[in-house]
């Protein structure tokens, strides 16, 4: 479904929408209506499947910081996992942030991700991206350091 948006999208440049298309209309919105850098981010694929797709955490940041000033920031923000949510991919991880915490989740083979918005103990919000690719470790060692770095951001 991912692959025909992208075509979709490509057809806002040519004739016929095609994937190379698409990806430029993708990474001009990025970099000049999002504000991302150009070598923050590489998108290949509409999945995110691809080993060529490339992002930084400061990319996913400026990105979710995008989406909280816009005016569907209450809608996005509810569809994002949170601790506690029953079926969530939070369910059972930072409990101890219940209502604080609003994320998406990344696991593929060897690569485990988090990123998303942290109320603070003082009330602030931070906005976060913790990004681990090819650690070698196993995946549920990487989601506790991945917790562990939250409950740090939570201080």
């Amino acid at each position: 479904m991912t692959e025909q948006l992208i075509r979709t999208l490509g057809a806002e440049l040519g004739e016929e929408g095609s994937w190379s298309e698409g990806i430029v209309v993708i990474s001009e919105f990025l970099t000049e209506v999002v504000g991302i850098d150009s070598l923050d981010i590489s998108p290949r694929d509409g999945s995110g499947l691809s080993a060529y797709n490339l992002v930084t955490p400061r990319a996913l940041v400026r990105i979710l910081q995008y989406l909280s000033s816009s005016q569907n920031n209450g809608t996005y923000r509810s569809a994002l996992a949170t601790p506690g949510e029953e079926d969530s991919t939070l369910q059972e991880r930072l409990s101890d942030l219940e209502g604080r915490v609003f994320a998406k989740t990344g696991t593929i083979s060897n690569v485990n991700s988090l990123s998303g918005y942290l109320t603070r103990d003082d009330g602030s919000e931070v906005i976060f991206s913790i990004l681990s690719n090819g650690s070698g470790l196993p995946s549920g060692q990487v989601r506790d350091a991945i917790d562990d770095i939250v409950r740090i951001l939570a201080r």
